[in-house]
């Protein structure tokens, strides 16, 4: 097995230099960076992660929440994390939680017990206690969140602006004519969503359109409850002309159902998303929706976290990114 004498033999550099590249600590020019990089290659040499966490009192491994991994959200997402963790050195520990946050806390206390360097958590709810341990956590350990409802907590979030993005659909839906629009949003214990509904909420307000109660539908986030959701809107007395959802999932659901009931889509009911998941241009017909830039959100999420691992910092890092509309054949 190759070591590093023999990576500094055959790259012509000195011990020291490589083994500043292996820790990534410490100058080295980028040609010969690369050079080392390459014969490393070569070798397939891998370095002792148990030795290098016992010099640097790290375990190079971080914890990931996610609360519903049926979710493609979450999968997508974590597609372009575990790359860069791959490459930065880092192993992922991942956890599935639960929608209502039951097991969280359990799976904090199992994830520190493993002297995780860091963590990473996706929520569906805001619960004071619960962010109260996590500011605790992050004196020690670094906690980077991903949902805007952590954004006054306190501890680092890395989000996109929901409000503001769905702000700008409900826009979109009224200057193409649209004045009966709905909403589906998530059940009222899962604050998650809460901001993409008020961005929502202030569009209607904003253009002097009614609120209906009955166009306010509360579901939990799968493409089924997006079907049932489209069903009780539509056969209302008074049916909307527009469906919003806050998740792309729900969004397919409502055009499950205005497919199976010969709706024309945009011309009876328009129809808009949230998250541009991979399967959105894939509908029948492609949902129009709310872009997350999701390379750039999972990119900064992962660097970050890994920038306050190791340079042993407690800061705040806050950052929220805008949205983009893609308009597709949901929409007029």
């Amino acid at each position: 097995m190759a070591n590093i004498k023999d990576i500094a033999k055959l790259a012509g550099v000195s011990k020291s230099t490589v083994s500043r590249v292996v820790s990534n600590n410490g100058f080295v020019k980028e040609e010969t960076r690369a050079k080392i990089m390459k014969v490393m290659e070569n070798l397939n040499y891998r370095p002792n992660m148990f030795a290098k966490g016992m010099r640097t009192n790290r375990s190079f491994s971080i914890g990931i929440l996610f609360p519903d991994l049926k979710n493609p959200f979450f999968t997508e997402w974590y597609s372009i994390v575990d790359t860069i963790s791959r490459e930065r050195g880092y192993l992922n520990y991942i956890c599935v939680t639960d929608p209502k946050g039951e097991s969280e806390e359990m799976r904090i206390d199992d994830l520190l017990a493993r002297s995780i360097d860091g963590i990473i958590i996706f929520s569906y709810r805001k619960d004071d206690a619960f962010i109260e341990k996590l500011r605790k956590i992050n004196k020690l350990t670094p906690i980077l969140c991903c949902d805007s409802m952590f954004l006054d907590s306190g501890l680092s979030c890395i989000c996109a602006d929901g409000e503001k993005g769905t702000y700008n659909a409900t826009q979109k839906l009224i200057e193409s004519g649209n004045r009966n629009i709905a909403y589906i949003k998530g059940k009222d214990e899962f604050s998650v969503v809460d901001n993409r509904f008020e961005g929502y909420l202030k569009c209607l307000a904003d253009s002097s359109l009614k609120i209906n109660d009955a166009h306010i539908i509360s579901a939990n986030f799968t493409r089924g409850c997006g079907y049932k959701a489209a069903e009780e809107l539509m056969e209302h007395s008074n049916p909307p002309d527009a469906i919003m959802a806050a998740t792309d999932l729900m969004a397919m659901g409502v055009l499950d159902y205005l497919n199976k009931k010969n709706y024309h889509i945009p011309d009876d009911v328009a129809v808009f998303g949230y998250d541009n998941l991979v399967a959105a241009k894939n509908t029948s017909p492609p949902l129009s929706t709310i872009a997350l830039p999701f390379n750039e959100i999972a990119e900064k999420s992962i660097n970050t976290l890994i920038k306050l691992i190791e340079e042993d910092k407690t800061d705040i890092v806050v950052e929220m990114f805008d949205c983009e509309l893609k308009m597709r054949n949901t929409t007029k």
